[in-house]
């Protein structure tokens, strides 16, 4: 009678922890919606297991994935440059707070704000990783004979299979005409590649048989039929659930005793 308690107990358990065994992990947190979706969709294409929740209705996203495959989840969204980086814009940076601001302030958002706006339409092109513009607007005197033209160093990282620096002429007129007095002489343009990404290979996926699924079925049935028995068995003798379960479980393979 111990035995056989002692044997239903180790099986529950053992079914605990194979369900446990397959538990996702949070990856990345507070995520827009779009972010979340190129997230999902570069992993599912590489073999990994992943989904997104939002758990505030649809305002920030998480991206979950299996604990086993962590490693390589990083190692794909590292390949891709995913999540992409955050940008101010200009009506972020000039809304109104209630506080006047000095010229020479104004000037540091407008050159930060065109700056920020520049990165986050460079970073759009098909293939970059990362892109930065830092400009420079002199602060010219009027009556001065010498002026200083105005400057643009644009940064760019971009992933190895990309061509992009066939797109430079296009880069710099972008930047020449998003700058007043900008010359597009005066935009360099630096364009790097990111080392190559070896990604781990993806298991298997493992297949089994019919006759597996149909057994995995028929236990499931088995435990799902002997979970009832047990919650009927509790109510009617008055005995714990889970004491009550076992003890009939127990019973149904135990020998009947013969009369002497």
């Amino acid at each position: 009678m111990k035995s056989n308690r002692r044997v239903a107990r180790i099986a529950v358990v053992a079914l605990c922890i194979a369900l446990l065994g397959g538990c996702k992990k949070e990856l990345y947190g507070n995520l827009t919606e779009q972010d979340a979706n190129e997230m999902l969709v570069a992993l599912l294409e590489q073999g990994v297991s992943a989904s997104k929740d939002s758990p505030d209705g649809g305002k920030n996203w998480t991206l979950d994935v299996d604990d086993a495959q962590v490693v390589r989840a990083m190692e794909v969204l590292r390949s891709r440059g995913l999540p992409h980086s955050k940008f101010n814009d200009l009506g972020e940076l000039f809304k109104k707070d209630g506080l006047v601001s000095t010229p020479t302030e104004e000037r540091v958002r407008f050159v930060y704000g065109i700056s920020q706006e520049l990165s986050s339409t460079l970073s759009k092109i098909d293939g970059v990783l990362v892109a930065r513009v830092q400009i420079v607007l002199p602060n010219n005197d009027p009556l001065a004979q010498d002026i200083k033209p105005s400057s643009a160093a644009v940064f760019i990282k971009y992933r190895p299979d990309a061509d992009i620096n066939t797109l430079i002429p296009q880069i710099k007129t972008l930047v020449m005409h998003s700058v007043e007095g900008l010359t597009y002489d005066h935009v360099s343009v630096t364009t790097v590649a990111a080392d190559p990404v070896e990604l781990s290979k993806a298991p298997p996926p493992v297949s089994s048989p019919w006759w597996m699924i149909a057994l995995g079925a028929a236990v499931a049935a088995l435990l799902a039929g002997a979970g009832f028995a047990a919650y009927r068995f509790g109510l009617t003798r008055g005995a714990p659930p889970l004491q009550g379960w076992l003890d009939a479980f127990a019973g149904r393979f135990r020998p009947a005793r013969k009369e002497p």
